[in-house]
C-alpha cells in the first residue's frame, strides 16, 4: 500500500472517529437528561460509522503488513501528516473509550435508582394493601345471629 492510500484510510478512520464523538457526546447529553427515545435513535445512527470503522480497520491492518520504510509517499510533509492524524485518531478512540464508559456507568446509576423508586412504591403499595385488608376485616366483625328462637 502507498503513501496516498493510506493517508487517505488514515482520513476515513478520523472522520468517522469524529463522528462517532460528536453522536456519543449527544448520546451522554440524553442519558444525562433521561431522554431514552434519543438515546435509542443515537445507538441506532452509531451503527453505520461502527461498521465503516471496523472495514477501515482491516484494510489498516493490511497496511500493518507492509515494510514502512519502503512505503512510498508524496513527500515527506504527506507522511508527517499522515503520522499526526494517525495519533489524533489514537487520542480520539481513548476519548471515545472513555465516554462510553461514563455512559455505561451513569446508565447504570439510573438504573439503580429506578430499581431503588420501584421498591418503594412497592413497600408503599403493600403497606397501602395490607391496611385495607386489615380495616375490611375490622369494620366486617364477627356474626351477629339477629334470629329469634
Amino acid at each position: 500500500m502507498n503513501g496516498n492510500e493510506l493517508a487517505d484510510l488514515i482520513q476515513q478512520k478520523w472522520s468517522i472517529l469524529n463522528r462517532l464523538l460528536q453522536i456519543s457526546r449527544l448520546q451522554m447529553d440524553a442519558i444525562l437528561h433521561g431522554q431514552m427515545s434519543d438515546l435509542m435513535r443515537l445507538l441506532s445512527d452509531k451503527q453505520q460509522p461502527l461498521n465503516q470503522l471496523v472495514e477501515i480497520t482491516g484494510q489498516l491492518g493490511e497496511a500493518h503488513e507492509d515494510i514502512a520504510e519502503e512505503r512510498p509517499w508524496a513527500s515527506e510533509h504527506a507522511r508527517h501528516r499522515c503520522r499526526e492524524q494517525q495519533e489524533e485518531c489514537e487520542k480520539m478512540n481513548l476519548e471515545l473509550l472513555a465516554i462510553e464508559a461514563e455512559c455505561e456507568a451513569k446508565l447504570t446509576q439510573n438504573r439503580e435508582e429506578v430499581r431503588e423508586r420501584l421498591a418503594r412504591v412497592d413497600a408503599g403499595w403493600q403497606a397501602v394493601t395490607g391496611y385495607t385488608d386489615n380495616t375490611l376485616k375490622a369494620t366486617s366483625g364477627g356474626t351477629l345471629d339477629l334470629s329469634s328462637d
